[in-house]
């Protein structure tokens, strides 16, 4: 059988084309707007950035996504297919962390009002030898660690911190004058680029149309702490919850679970690839070769009541990475829209 699923917690860009026009790009991250309601004399640059767009009084984070799916009638009417999707993930925290771990909470925007927010699944970790599903919409406890901001992803028992990122550099970016003429990097490493495209000559926005007041983008570098085992369902059905499908549940050790031959990963696996650790109270295998993707990880597989999952690892200290829209080199920085961004970008587009 085939493996069922790549990996999920990996955000990356892409573009394609087919006979319909097809643009995708998906984040993982929020971003923000200007002012801060919290005394900012103890702060270091990094967090006084964050607050500025962070706190839900400056109108919070907003990491734009989008898959679109465009086509044009013979008129030259352009048409969106409706499992196309364009929406933001918008988080914010109520107060200051200075004043103590605050509550982040996110929620989703369908940017277009013709497309809805697309159903999105929830990464599963495990943890001390237990595996556990990530809260949807992500939750996480918002805190500041000497100059940096730090980031405790939490189970959906709303406890359990699934996985620690450490924000060390918080940049904004302001915006005005044309949207066409926005900087490049900003088409290049978000979601934004995708309005770039035309289809027979058709934009996707308003190409007049200018930043409003305020606009402004944030550019976010975050490394891991601590190793982050990240599972999924290697084999079909598709499960939700806290007990993946198994790519085996018939072999118990990962010393007789080798050769295997991984469709997601296109190679076959030897046992000397890898090495076999203690991982999050799991025994597991881990490749010794990183994987293709924008982010440092590597392969897993691990033993769990008398079965053989698959997964990945990102090591501790890793810098998250972004694909650029195009391809390319992977980016430290995440690229994130305040409030006033997105509303430019919503009264713009035409679909």
């Amino acid at each position: 059988m085939k493996e069922y699923k790549k990996r999920l917690a990996n955000r990356h860009f892409m573009l394609a084309t087919s006979a319909a026009f097809v643009l995708s790009a998906c984040g993982g991250g929020s971003s923000g707007s200007s002012g801060s309601t919290a005394s900012t004399a103890n702060l270091s640059a990094a967090q006084k950035s964050y607050e500025s767009v962070a706190l839900a009084a400056n109108g919070g984070m907003h990491y734009l996504s989008a898959s679109l799916s465009i086509s044009t009638s013979s008129t030259g009417a352009l048409t969106v297919n409706p499992s196309s999707v364009f929406y933001t993930e918008d988080s914010s925290v109520a107060q200051s962390p200075a004043n103590g771990s605050q509550l982040m909470t996110e929620t989703y925007t369908s940017v277009s009002s013709a497309l809805k927010v697309p159903a999105i699944a929830a990464p599963r970790l495990f943890v001390n030898g237990a595996v556990y599903s990530s809260a949807s919409p992500p939750q996480a406890q918002i805190s500041y660690s000497g100059t940096n901001v730090q980031i405790d992803y939490l189970a959906s028992d709303g406890k359990t911190v699934l996985r620690t990122l450490l924000g060390t550099s918080y940049t904004v970016v302001p915006l005005s004058g044309l949207i066409s003429a926005s900087p490049a990097e900003l088409f290049a490493n978000s979601a934004v680029g995708v309005l770039t495209n035309t289809l027979n000559g058709q934009s996707l926005y308003n190409q007049q149309a200018s930043w409003q007041t305020g606009a402004a983008y944030f550019k976010v570098v975050r490394h891991t702490v601590g190793d982050e085992a990240f599972t999924y369902d290697c084999l079909a059905p598709a499960t939700t919850g806290t007990n993946p499908t198994p790519c085996s549940a018939t072999i118990s050790t990962l010393e007789n679970f080798f050769p295997y031959a991984s469709t997601t990963d296109g190679k076959t696996y030897q046992i000397s690839d890898g090495q076999i650790v203690t991982l999050a109270g799991m025994r597991a295998w881990v490749a010794n070769t990183a994987l293709a993707s924008a982010t440092t990880d590597y392969r897993i597989y691990y033993q769990n009541n008398g079965a053989i999952y698959a997964g990945y690892l990102i090591k501790d200290g890793t810098t998250l990475q972004l694909a650029p829209l195009g391809g390319g080199t992977p980016q430290d920085s995440y690229y994130l829209l305040n409030s006033a961004a997105v509303q430019s970008i919503k009264s713009a587009i035409v679909f």
